[in-house]
């Protein structure tokens, strides 16, 4: 179960609002974790206890944020704001800015591989432009959006075996792509266009016919399932999961719990998906959330973020 927590982080506009979290691959270790919100992007050094504001850029808006999965040797960070995104390789000390063209995008996603170490690659999921795409560590950005039909991009995830498949997925308001080739082209899946759109994704390893196992949450169907990249699909548990499902977390340290957020609060699942509890309720408009083992950040529009210890 979740115990109450409190609100580490407090914003004080009523449109303020944490958008995403990221957090060191160490996090266990070093407590190195981002809140990217409304107001600007966040550090803490302690788990989320204590927060401090980055000095990013003019435009205080971060939309979305990522770490390397080299963190502990390249301290490289990627933020997120409007009209385009940030690079550090200090933990967020200093920054690089790699604009776009006008008009300035709006971000809602942002991806690094996991093979950045050698690769530098990352994609970013926009609501008007489709994706681009890095592969100089976030120094140039281009768009990809062969076979992208719908450039209102929600979500983006990448195969867990990305080294060797190179499969991305973006969720749409109208439906799922896949891409086999990097991202450089996409092709529409075989999810079902009357359960767009396509609000977050989860693709994990589950011992699921030996492939990965791809998640999705809807509006209005609940949470979807798919065993074979996207071909065929599934509802799981639509008795606990009947409405929105606005994001999916694997837990960093256990591959088969699953976390959610719903208009119902926090949601947690211990056997890859089938079968739903509900962790915490929230009063207030919960807009963001990330597991770190027993601690779960969670962000409320209007009042901050909330560090949730998981007893």
């Amino acid at each position: 179960m979740v115990t109450d927590g409190k609100y580490t982080l407090r914003l004080t506009g009523a449109d303020d609002a944490p958008f995403a979290f990221a957090a060191s691959p160490a996090f266990a270790r070093d407590g190195l974790c981002y809140a990217a919100c409304a107001s600007g992007l966040y550090r803490s050094r302690d788990g989320g206890a204590r927060w401090d504001l980055l000095p990013t850029s003019p435009e205080p808006v971060t939309t979305a944020v990522a770490v390397s999965p080299a963190f502990a040797d390249d301290r490289s960070l990627f933020a997120a704001v409007k009209g385009g995104v940030l690079r550090s390789t200090d933990s967020g000390d200093s920054w690089f800015t790699a604009g776009f063209p006008a008009p300035p995008p709006v971000f809602s996603s942002l991806v690094a591989s996991p093979d950045f170490e050698r690769d530098g690659f990352l994609l970013a999921g926009t609501l008007e432009d489709g994706v681009f795409s890095s592969s100089d560590r976030g120094g140039r950005w281009q768009p990809w959006n062969f076979g992208l039909f719908d450039f209102n991009v929600l979500c983006l995830a990448l195969s867990p075996a990305w080294i060797e498949d190179e499969t991305a997925y973006a969720g749409t308001e109208t439906g799922l792509y896949r891409s086999t080739n990097g991202g450089r082209a996409w092709r529409h899946s075989g999810f079902p266009a009357e359960l767009a759109p396509a609000l977050c994704l989860a693709c994990f390893e589950n011992g699921c016919s030996g492939s990965s196992r791809l998640l999705v949450g809807t509006e209005s169907k609940g949470l979807l399932a798919s065993c074979d990249q996207g071909d065929t699909w599934e509802r799981l548990a639509p008795d606990a999961l009947s409405g929105a499902v606005n994001q999916l977390h694997v837990d960093v340290y256990d591959g088969n719990t699953l976390y959610g957020l719903t208009s119902d609060g926090v949601v947690r699942s211990d056997d890859g998906g089938l079968s739903w509890s509900i962790l915490k309720r929230v009063d207030g408009l919960a807009t963001a959330m990330l597991p770190l083992g027993d601690v779960i950040l969670l962000g409320v529009q209007g009042r901050g973020v909330m560090r949730l210890p998981v007893n």
